[in-house]
């Protein structure tokens, strides 16, 4: 997955994280387990609002694309 910051885009992926059914784990990865899913975008929410467009908290944005992928690979 290619992962866009232009503002359209990062706003797009806010406004799905906000609006998606969740479960409440989700495993990322082999290594990557997230306990409480809905806290794990709260935050990186949070990271993303106060910070964008600054690259160094692109790592939020990341985040949040890939959970978007695994949690649409499961529907």
């Amino acid at each position: 997955m290619e992962y866009k910051y232009d503002e359209e885009s990062v706003n797009a992926l806010m406004k799905w994280a906000e609006n998606a059914q969740l479960p409440k784990e989700v495993q990322l990865s082999e290594a990557e387990k997230i306990m409480d899913a809905k806290q794990y975008v709260q935050a990186n929410l949070s990271d993303i609002r106060a910070h964008y467009p600054d690259e160094f908290y692109n790592p939020a944005i990341q985040r949040l694309y890939r959970l978007k992928s695994k949690v649409e690979e499961g529907e």
